[in-house]
């Protein structure tokens, strides 16, 4: 897709938005360009939207899922292994306090599991992600 298709895209999108009486948010629309060519011919110009600059990002956090412009899931990997520790730490002070074994496997399946495995349908195919986390 060229500039000049993806410029038509975004306008095409903002009227079609207007048409059915829906308002963007510019202040919070980014743009995440990924592009695999290993020359890039120059630094992109932002797309406008009313007259706005929308912010051109390396990586966003979609869905509670993070995204970058490699689209190689290591910002989403780092993210879910801050989040995973931390609650770790609370299951090993749950265990300090001598909870019951019950008690502490449904705190890890509801508390650890979920956000460990949340969206593991979007990132779970890269192995790599899930040695990572494991190990």
């Amino acid at each position: 897709m060229t500039m000049e298709e993806y410029r038509a895209l975004v306008e095409n999108f903002v009227g079609w938005c207007d048409n059915n009486h829906l308002q963007l948010n510019i202040s919070k629309t980014k743009e995440l360009v990924v592009d695999f060519r290993r020359s890039r011919k120059r630094p992109l110009t932002p797309i406008t939207i009313r007259g706005k600059d929308v912010e051109v990002v390396n990586s966003y956090k979609f869905l509670g899922v993070h995204l970058n412009n490699k689209l190689d899931w290591s910002d989403n990997t780092d993210a879910l292994f801050r989040k995973g520790q931390s609650k770790l730490f609370f299951l090993r002070m749950l265990r300090s306090f001598n909870v019951c074994t019950r008690l502490l496997q449904m705190f890890y399946q509801s508390v650890v599991a979920s956000v460990l495995f949340f969206a593991v349908v979007c990132w779970g195919g890269n192995t790599n992600t899930i040695w990572t986390l494991a190990g």
